[in-house]
């Protein structure tokens, strides 16, 4: 049965999902690292890692078409974006060594035409 388990979450790791976006949470100041950890995407996902401020259990890991406002329950969202005001005002250096990705270059300038869902995840994106 465990064999059968690793095979299927190495499938699914092979199988990109360019529309999609991970959302994966982790307490205030949690390391990045630690809350991926158990977590399976594949090299080149959309994978955010947000902070959960609640003192309530934090939602499991789960995938989004993009439209995140529509998708999540208020609560989560509520808590991503307090989380990204709190990542963005991160020094580049500190946000790189936490394991968030780099900023791409030229952002600022493309900021206006991006998508809610592209600016969530250059602000809480992780290295994948």
């Amino acid at each position: 049965m465990r064999s059968l388990e690793s095979r299927i979450a190495k499938l699914e790791t092979r199988a990109a999902r360019p529309d999609e976006m991970l959302v994966v949470w982790r307490k205030p100041d949690g390391s990045v690292e630690e809350a991926l950890k158990d977590v399976t995407f594949a090299k080149g996902d959309k994978v955010i890692c947000a902070e959960w401020f609640e003192n309530s259990p934090m939602p499991a890991p789960a995938w989004h078409n993009g439209r995140l406002r529509m998708e999540m329950h208020d609560r989560e969202y509520d808590q991503m974006l307090q989380s990204m005001d709190r990542v963005a005002r991160l020094p580049r250096a500190k946000r790189e060594r936490d394991g968030f990705a780099a900023f791409p270059s030229g952002m600022l300038k493309r900021a206006v035409e991006m998508t809610d869902a592209e600016l969530i995840h250059v602000l809480l994106g992780v290295r994948t």
